[in-house]
């Protein structure tokens, strides 16, 4: 039997427990979440000693990984003294590693700046420096790039966790190393399936619909300012001239009639567009059109020389357009003395034109997608919430990005109980399952034959050879069978006027719970 042993810190100290009530003690396990040990201890002649021991911050040792004593208990019943101690695995402590915010790769000053990053330097920047040497080690395959707003600026525990929803990790600590895994790495195939008359005996499977949506939007790709703001400034040089123009200094023509013009482009719709009209003193009289329709008469002139930057015009629509400028001759009342008047363009590298997106909300995603369900017409109009993704590169990505979020199926649970072999029926034992295993589950009465993943494990002590309690969880496409089925039987139903939101059908004999096996969406 392995023994139970109360450990210091400094490793100098180690006993062995005695006098805990086995029937009290319990290991539990959460993927990507935690794991611990509870039990109570009675005090009495033979264990006085190490029951005094028994306090927060010392360390227990079970099947040799090592769970810092959290929380301590102390009761007296007038008869018996006793401690409900709770002791939490080493890998936990995790959460005190700080890990400072990456100043080099959040500068405030830039705006709409992520960080593109994979997982190795994701993890070597979470673990480095910290002092309880904590390590980690990276199993299984991991390609993909991801973009985030900010690095570090959490505690250890934190940032795995995160980086479990970046990257789609698996982690499962040795004490204080991390093995980093993808789910198929992890997952190992148990030599116990659980078969309907073989080794068990009865199965519920409860369907419900309280979740399911059947529709979704999307947008993706968000504009920076720098998209939007000024994002086409244009100079002299960019565009096309009529008549005789002075191309020095402040470029500029004394021809009547003549003219200078531009066809841009305006990206997004709304554009407000914006031209800096230069004025000097020998500045004469300018008409402005935008595509063919007069904007309004202005002025050249002004004694000292000036600039300003007038709106042409607001919410221009996407596509083409064209801006004009006809030089119209001298101004009445203007003594130009011996100089001919002029209209100014401005210098070779001032910006005569340029174009602002006035846009708000979600208008500013570059694509925008929907997807109705291929259940749209089956279930009652039910939308999820909308998808914002800064950093798709098409409409294309969007869309197959909202598809995989959009959770169009009903949510299928199952139970079922363990009786083991016809000519040996037990219940599921310690042995015949850990945290890692995939137990093949099949059911010829409901249709069921599916690979379900251990997702939380519950264990008593060894000893006691009680049923371990175990979840399960599949992935979307292993239950799409038994969704369909049921999707099936709606459909049957037809114009009948039903409304089913839960659904049960089960086959009962012998009715047992011990072993609770829940299917999650992955």
């Amino acid at each position: 039997m392995e023994p139970l042993i109360l450990k210091n810190r400094n490793n100098t100290f180690g006993e062995v427990i005695t006098g805990f009530d086995f029937s009290s003690f319990k290991y539990e396990y959460e993927k990507n979440n935690e794991r611990s040990i509870s039990f109570t201890v009675e005090k009495n002649t033979q264990n006085a000693d190490i029951f005094n021991q028994i306090v927060n911050e010392m360390l227990l040792e079970w099947e040799g990984q090592l769970y810092p004593i959290k929380s301590t208990s102390i009761k007296f019943d007038g008869v018996k003294l006793s401690n409900d101690v709770i002791a939490k695995h080493i890998f936990m402590e995790f959460q005190n590693h700080y890990i400072q915010k990456d100043i080099n790769n959040n500068d405030s000053s830039t705006e709409d700046k992520k960080i593109k990053i994979n997982l190795q330097d994701y993890l070597n920047f979470g673990f480095k420096n910290n002092q309880l040497d904590y390590t980690f080690e990276i199993i299984g395959n991991f390609d993909k790039f991801v973009y985030i707003d900010e690095l570090g600026n959490k505690n250890g525990l934190e940032f795995l966790a995160e980086g479990a929803e970046l990257f789609n990790y698996i982690y499962f600590a040795d004490n204080k190393k991390f093995y980093i895994y993808d789910e198929s790495t992890f997952y190992k195939m148990s030599n116990t399936p659980l078969i309907y008359t073989f080794n068990s005996s009865e199965a519920q499977a409860t369907i419900t619909t309280t979740d399911l949506k059947t529709y979704i939007q999307g947008f993706g790709g968000k504009l920076t300012s720098k998209d939007i703001t000024n994002y086409n400034p244009i100079k002299p040089p960019n565009i096309s001239y009529s008549g005789k123009f002075i191309k020095d200094g402040t470029w500029r023509t004394e021809e009547v009639g003549a003219s200078y013009q531009k066809t841009f482009e305006c990206k997004h719709g709304k554009e407000e567009l914006s031209w800096t009209l230069k004025k000097m003193s020998k500045g004469g009289k300018v008409d402005i059109y935008l595509d063919g329709e007069l904007i309004g008469n202005y002025k050249c002139y002004s004694k000292n020389a000036t600039t300003e930057r007038i709106v042409i015009a607001k919410n221009l629509s996407e596509g083409q357009h064209t801006f004009k400028a006809i030089f119209r001759g001298a101004i009445k009342g203007i003594d130009y003395k011996k100089s001919n008047p002029c209209m100014y363009v401005g210098t070779e590298k001032s910006t005569l034109l340029n174009l602002t997106a006035n846009l708000k909300g979600n208008e500013l995603y570059k694509f925008y997608a929907e997807h109705k369900s291929d259940n749209f017409n089956l279930y009652p109009f039910a939308e999820a919430p909308t998808v914002y993704n800064d950093n798709v590169k098409d409409r294309d990505e969007l869309l197959k990005e909202i598809k995989a979020q959009l959770n169009d199926q009903p949510t299928v649970e199952i139970t079922t109980n363990y009786l083991g072999s016809y000519e040996d029926r037990k219940y599921i034992q310690d042995e015949d399952i850990s945290e890692n295993s995939m137990v093949r589950f099949i059911h010829d009465p409901l249709g069921y034959d599916l690979d379900l993943k251990v997702v939380k494990l519950t264990k008593s002590h060894p000893i006691l050879q009680q049923p371990v309690e175990v979840d399960f969880s599949n992935s979307p496409k292993d239950i799409l069978r038994i969704q369909q089925n049921f999707n099936r039987k709606v459909r049957k139903i037809g114009s009948s006027g039903g409304s089913q939101s839960e659904s049960s059908f089960s086959m009962p004999e012998n009715y047992s719970d011990i072993v609770g096996v829940t299917i999650l969406d992955d």
